[in-house]
């Protein structure tokens, strides 16, 4: 893995994109780390890293945020062995 600063890119771009092929590169801005990442000769709409394929399905990722919105604004309900009761009853847990 290679750190590198801002102004290092820009004074060896080639250098570092050629090498982003090979190994780990990321910027130091800050307090930040940015990666170089090689995807090939296109981009994926796929947002997994793995490539996972529930990411390719839109109204999937579209549920995920949309979950993550209702988090953020305490839309949730805590999971207590009660709640659980309530949800599995009649199934053996």
């Amino acid at each position: 893995m290679l750190v590198i600063t801002p102004t290092e890119l820009r004074q060896n771009q080639s250098k570092f994109l050629d090498l982003a092929e090979t190994q780990r590169v990321l910027i130091k801005r800050k307090n930040k780390f940015i990666e170089l990442i090689v995807r090939g000769e296109s981009i994926p709409d796929n947002i997994s890293p793995s490539g996972d394929p529930f990411f390719d399905n839109p109204l999937n990722v579209e549920k995920i945020l949309n979950a993550d919105k209702e988090v953020k604004e305490g839309k949730v309900i805590e999971l207590t062995d009660e709640v659980m009761a309530d949800l599995f009853e009649g199934y053996e847990i």
